[in-house]
């Protein structure tokens, strides 16, 4: 079995675009497509609201990630 990494996204306002989060890394991107189960969390701080899941692999097409 392929083992699995947890991510998270959401908006970053300070950058006006989307800023992924997988295996200790910051993506910011202009767009996320998301093909695996996710679910929101609230925090009581900034970002309020992050979507986040369980991944194997992010790619980065076009400043666009992929979620696999």
């Amino acid at each position: 079995m392929t083992k699995t990494y947890r991510f998270f996204y959401h908006y970053n306002k300070q950058h006006k675009k989307m800023s992924v989060h997988f295996r200790k890394q910051c993506l910011i991107v202009d767009d996320v497509v998301c093909n695996v189960p996710c679910e929101s969390k609230w925090n009581k701080t900034q970002p309020n609201l992050v979507m986040r899941g369980f991944s194997t692999d992010v790619q980065i097409k076009n400043n666009k990630a992929y979620i696999l």
